[in-house]
């Protein structure tokens, strides 16, 4: 951990938990957010306010789920964030929501499919559900794991969702994204039938976003 990238982060998470109080992705304690540092990772405390949240709250785990710096006992799912960092080297942030149309599919143990290009884009194709398990336990740690696989977001069954990024900012956007399209899928269903992307379609979409966006000089 560099002394000079900590106190970044931290303001970042704060953000980030304001902004998932004003898309409507959470609701007062519920839910959590965490960014990797280099011997670990900085999480959200458990039980507390989004909206009173400070940096001093905020607590450092290392990728043993040890406690290195904080004061506060961190989120009951540090487990499901540990595990997700261990399992893959292009994550930097987790988010998990409770957003209400995404966890409708989780409630009903139904994938969001892939319905439109941006999804594509961002979630790497439709939203997986994970095996049931109880909230905060290694079990449901590992099952989101295996789930996500390479994708960008997993729902969890009678529980919520989590998104993954290459920073807090690609995370949240992921968690705005699968939220916006659980809401156009169930929208779509009272005006005539979903037309998800064929699976061909979705690999060259995949392979067009290889090059999108600005090339960093």
């Amino acid at each position: 951990m560099t002394s000079s990238k900590y106190p970044k982060i931290k303001e970042e998470i704060i953000y980030t938990c304001k902004e998932m109080v004003n898309q409507e992705l959470v609701y007062s304690t519920w839910g959590n957010i965490s960014s990797k540092l280099e011997n670990g990772f900085i999480i959200t405390p458990s039980g507390m306010d989004y909206l009173t949240t400070t940096t001093k709250d905020l607590v450092l785990l290392d990728l043993e789920g040890n406690i290195t710096r904080g004061n506060r006992k961190p989120s009951v799912e540090y487990q499901l964030h540990q595990e997700l960092y261990k399992s893959r080297d292009d994550i930097e942030a987790v988010i998990h929501t409770h957003s209400t149309y995404a966890t409708a599919f989780a409630v009903a143990y139904q994938e969001i499919p892939a319905i439109v290009e941006d999804m594509v884009q961002v979630v790497k194709g439709a939203v997986k559900i994970a095996d049931y398990a109880l909230p905060g336990t290694k079990e449901l740690a590992l099952n989101t794991v295996k789930a996500m696989g390479n994708s960008n977001a997993v729902l969890l069954p009678n529980h919520g969702v989590v998104t993954v990024g290459s920073s807090l900012s690609e995370a949240l956007k992921a968690s705005v994204l699968v939220e916006r399209c659980a809401k156009t899928y169930i929208f779509s269903n009272m005006i005539g039938k979903p037309n998800p992307l064929p699976e061909a379609e979705i690999k060259k979409l995949k392979e067009m976003y290889n090059n999108y966006g600005q090339t960093t000089k």
